[in-house]
């Protein structure tokens, strides 16, 4: 199962990386899209869930005969929870409602995916924005002030929203004193002073010819887990090793990684992006979730329904201690600087995404073309 929410992770990336050719950091979650549309997938019947589901390459069981379409109903299996997640941030996801839900979805939605619900006006703006902005208000990670969905010229039915707060250590944090300005270099050969943080120490380290990218794993404090920074190399780009990447990717670079001493210097970067997953299932013609009447939400709402949007936004600070924190729990390692440990300077556009090796999943993914601070 883990190879197939990787691959869906990078076909997000790579058609977020199309779609946002102008934002300079990109960031989400294809671990958490691919389980709030396996929920979606089980308030849907028909043709739409079969849909959904091939696209989601679901494994499923049947659970029970239809006698009114003379079919097997069946629902997708799920071999992980979101609790995977919580190894390296926090969700809050709720479900802005203007018809009601039945029962049986809603207790799959908060027993199994902590989803909460909040009723909304259908059509009434300054009232929808009043229920938004009241919850959105709640979320005291980041600010999110720009969370309001765009006019859908339809009565507001569903709307389905995903908050990431991606918060970790390092497991060795980098020392302050040897954070310094250095030139980084992006995607139009521009120059700029950016600020890098040094760290020093035994990384995991792939180098893969065939994509042109060096890879360096670093370890967060919790075991098992690691930051994987994807450095193209100086005739490559991200977009290359993006359209080239499959799952085994992931796997291969971290099991044939060699542990080396390193002198990593990385930029500090951070984000509060927002994306639509509506326009992506758009993108691979599953237009009819979002239209009145495209697809049996029977097992949602009852009967006929759409879904207005499903948001995701994620918010990732990247400095000497981690993601979203202050002060290291521990002290860093003094080491000296000596040429004899090779450097690894990740100078221009690059990827960094969250892994759990054990269960070789990318928990959360960001590409940077030049980092935000």
């Amino acid at each position: 199962m883990s190879g197939t929410i990787n691959e869906l992770t990078l076909k997000l990336a790579n058609y977020l990386y199309e779609k946002h050719a102008q934002m300079n950091t990109v960031s989400f979650s294809g671990y958490m899209a691919y389980f709030t549309l396996l929920l979606l997938n089980f308030g849907l019947q028909g043709q739409a869930k079969y849909d959904l589901s091939a696209f989601l390459d679901c494994n499923y069981s049947y659970i029970e005969f239809s006698f009114e379409k003379n079919v097997f109903e069946y629902e997708c299996i799920s071999l992980l929870t979101i609790d995977e997640f919580y190894q390296i941030g926090s969700v809050r996801s709720a479900i802005f409602n203007s018809i009601l839900l039945v029962e049986s979805f809603k207790q799959m939605a908060i027993e199994t995916y902590d989803f909460e619900f909040k009723s909304i006006n259908p059509t009434n703006i300054a009232d929808q924005y009043k229920t938004i902005t009241e919850w959105t208000n709640l979320l005291k990670n980041a600010p999110y002030k720009y969370l309001f969905p765009e006019a859908y010229g339809t009565e507001l039915e569903i709307f389905i929203f995903n908050e990431l707060f991606i918060k970790f250590r390092w497991l060795i944090p980098a020392n302050i004193r040897y954070s310094g300005n250095q030139i980084f270099t992006d995607i139009n050969s521009m120059q700029y002073q950016i600020r890098m943080m040094r760290m020093i120490d035994f990384f995991g380290f792939y180098n893969d010819t065939d994509l042109k990218a060096s890879i360096v794993f670093v370890k967060l404090e919790l075991n098992g887990t690691y930051a994987a920074i994807v450095l193209p190399f100086v005739d490559n780009n991200i977009a290359y090793v993006l359209k080239n990447m499959n799952d085994q990717h992931f796997k291969t670079w971290f099991e044939h990684s060699e542990q080396k001493k390193i002198e990593l210097h990385i930029p500090h970067f951070g984000i509060v992006n927002k994306i639509s997953i509506k326009s992506f299932l758009e993108f691979y013609n599953m237009n009819n979730l979002f239209v009145y009447n495209g697809a049996d939400f029977t097992n949602m709402v009852g009967g006929a329904g759409y879904i207005n949007d499903i948001i995701q936004v994620s918010a990732i600070h990247i400095n000497e201690s981690g993601s979203h924190m202050s002060s290291p729990r521990r002290e860093p390692i003094m080491y000296r600087k000596s040429t004899k440990i090779p450097s690894f300077y990740v100078s221009r556009p690059f990827i960094f995404y969250l892994y759990n090796s054990n269960q070789n999943l990318v928990l959360h993914f960001s590409f940077v073309k030049h980092p935000n601070y």
